[in-house]
């Protein structure tokens, strides 16, 4: 089957918001035979101690009601062992974690998968494919089609589908990207307050805390403590290493 790329693209810039442009996703999935799918949007696809992230904006599409807390409350992105796969993936690929299959996955997984690897067995969503996204910027996006109850052969079937499901990740996510506000492209993790991104970012520039002091008429009292306070949040042992996690994390972008 060959899609209508152009009538997609109409499409999509027709729609008004993030979920109806998803919607017309799902529905060019399903004629490739992906019956579920996901879009994923991260300004930070890893902490700085190379754990997955759960991201900002998830968009799935026929998946159980259980999906989304899961992933974004319950921990079970930085188990999730497609998405190891695609932050250091490229191109798009196939994935299964049915029994005894060869697909790319195995180049990842762990123990530390199993409890995604039995949810999605459980659920029968066990075999999809993943278009990774990376972004100049750091940030990361991922569009995911995936097949319940797949026959035997469809992740043979799947790889011929790549180039499709490419292009309609890569279409969907060109459609929604500009529409993100900067709340949602600021790593969620971490909330330090404006006077803390502040004193960060001068601090990045190399002023001391008298020159920062000075620049925002407050005390080198309380410039020292917002330092302190931003280095307690971000895990950070110094201001050198707190500048560093703030740069990583993107809380430093717009600061003043």
């Amino acid at each position: 089957m060959i899609l209508d790329l152009a009538s997609f693209a109409r499409d999509l810039a027709r729609a008004r918001s993030i979920p109806e442009r998803v919607d017309l996703a799902a529905a060019r999935l399903l004629e490739l035979g992906f019956n579920s799918m996901c879009y994923d949007y991260t300004p930070v696809p890893l902490s700085h101690e190379g754990i997955v992230m759960a991201p900002n904006l998830v968009e799935p599409r026929n998946v159980p009601e259980s999906f989304t807390r899961l992933w974004l409350e319950s921990g079970y992105a930085a188990m999730d062992p497609v998405q190891a796969l695609a932050v250091r993936a490229s191109l798009p690929f196939v994935w299964s974690v049915a029994e005894g299959s060869g697909s790319a996955l195995r180049e990842v997984l762990a123990p530390s998968h199993a409890p995604v690897v039995h949810y999605l067995r459980d659920t029968r969503m066990s075999c999809g494919v993943t278009v990774p996204m990376h972004l100049p910027g750091g940030e990361f996006a991922t569009f995911t089609g995936v097949r319940i109850d797949p026959e035997p052969d469809f992740e043979e079937d799947a790889g011929r589908r790549l180039g499709d499901v490419a292009l309609l990740g890569t279409l969907l996510h060109a459609s929604i990207y500009p529409t993100l506000d900067r709340k949602m492209r600021t790593c969620r993790h971490v909330h330090l307050t404006r006077r803390e991104r502040e004193c960060l970012q001068w601090c990045a520039r190399g002023l001391t805390t008298k020159e920062i002091a000075d620049r925002l008429s407050r005390s080198a009292a309380t410039v020292t403590l917002h330092l302190e306070n931003a280095a307690r949040k971000l895990g950070a042992r110094n201001r050198a290493q707190a500048v560093a996690r703030a740069a990583h994390y993107h809380v430093l972008d717009g600061a003043h």
